[in-house]
C-alpha cells in the first residue's frame, strides 16, 4: 500500500495561492524515513530529548521561530534554538527527503504538489479552489497507482492522511467520497482505500515531510516574496512518468496566455504538445 500524506499552505488571507503538498511513501518505507529524519533532528539538537516528537519539523516556523508577545501565547519550542542551528536542520530534512532510497527501487517516495492562484477562475470562491487543488493532487495520485499497476505489475492501493484541519475535514471526506463514485473533472478515484484520515502532524514525522513539500510550493509562488531554493531541490522528487513530471501543476491565468515559465507550467505545455503530435498521428 502506498501512503499519501498531504499538507495546506496559503489559507491566510492575502493574494497567496492556495497549496497542497503531499508525500506518497510506500507502507514498507513509512518507518525508515521517519527514522531518518528523527536522527536528523537529534543530530542538530545535539541531544535526544524526552519530548523529541515536540520537536516537529514545521517548516515555517524553523526558518521564523519567535517568542510570544503575550502571557497567552504558546511559544515555540524551537525559540531556543539558534536560527543558524534551525536553518541547517530545515535544508538536511529536505537533502534526507532526496536521498532516501526505498526497500524496493520499483517503489520510490514521489511527491505531489498543486498550486492555485487567487485569480484562476476569479469567480470561484475560495471552497471551490480548494476543492479543485484536492480533486487534482488525488487525481495525481490515483493516477500513479493505475499506472504502477498497469505498466510495472506493482499492484497497490492508496491511503491518504492529512494534517489535521478540522473546519474542512468532512467536507474533504465528502468531496473524496463523491470522487470515488462517480467521475467529475478530473475522473473517478478507483485505487483509493477509503476516504482521507486526519492525524496531528506530532504523531508522524511523515506529515511534516509534508509540510516540507507544501513549504517548498508555496515559497516557490509566495507573491511577495518568491523563493526557489526549497522546490528546486526537491523538483526531482515529484511523481514522473518517462520523462515528463506530472506530479506538481500551478494554475494560473497567465498559464493559457504561455506567460508563466515556472517548471511545472513548461512540463504541462510540453505534455500538451506531445499529446497533442500523437492525436495527429492517429488521425
Amino acid at each position: 500500500m502506498y501512503l499519501l500524506f498531504v499538507d495546506e499552505s496559503g489559507t491566510h488571507p492575502g493574494r497567496h495561492p492556495f497549496v497542497l503538498g503531499g508525500l506518497a511513501i510506500h507502507e514498507d518505507d513509512a518507518a525508515p524515513l521517519q527514522r531518518v529524519l528523527d536522527e536528523v533532528v537529534v543530530t542538530h539538537l545535539g541531544r535526544v530529548p524526552a519530548n523529541l516528537d515536540e520537536y516537529e519539523l514545521h517548516a515555517s516556523e524553523l526558518r521564523n521561530a519567535r517568542t510570544p508577545r503575550s502571557a497567552t501565547q504558546r511559544a515555540s519550542i524551537w525559540a531556543n534554538v539558534d536560527r543558524m542551528t534551525r536553518l541547517a536542520l530545515l535544508a538536511d530534512a529536505y537533502q534526507a527527503l532526496v536521498e532516501f532510497r526505498p526497500a524496493d527501487p520499483r517503489q520510490p517516495i514521489a511527491l505531489f504538489g498543486v498550486a492555485v492562484e487567487r485569480n484562476f477562475h476569479g469567480d470561484w470562491s475560495v471552497q471551490e479552489r480548494e476543492r479543485w487543488a484536492y480533486e487534482v493532487l488525488l487525481g495525481k495520485f490515483d493516477t500513479m497507482l493505475r499506472m504502477s499497476r498497469t505498466q510495472r505489475r506493482m499492484p497497490n492501493r492508496g491511503l491518504v492522511i492529512h494534517d489535521r484541519r478540522v473546519v474542512a475535514e468532512r467536507d474533504i471526506q465528502s468531496w473524496v467520497a463523491a470522487w470515488r463514485s462517480t467521475a467529475e473533472r478530473i475522473g473517478q478515484l478507483k485505487n483509493l482505500a477509503d476516504v482521507p484520515l486526519f492525524a496531528d502532524s506530532r504523531a508522524t514525522r511523515l506529515l511534516q515531510a509534508a509540510d516540507l513539500v507544501s513549504y517548498a510550493v508555496f515559497r516557490r509562488y509566495n507573491r511577495q516574496s518568491p523563493n526557489t531554493t526549497e522546490f528546486d531541490r526537491i523538483w526531482d522528487l515529484f511523481h514522473r512518468e518517462g520523462e515528463l513530471t506530472h506530479g506538481c501543476v500551478h494554475y494560473t491565468p497567465s498559464y493559457g496566455q504561455g506567460d508563466c515559465d515556472c517548471p511545472p507550467c513548461e512540463e504541462r505545455l510540453f505534455a500538451e504538445a506531445v499529446r497533442d503530435r500523437t492525436i495527429a498521428t492517429k488521425v
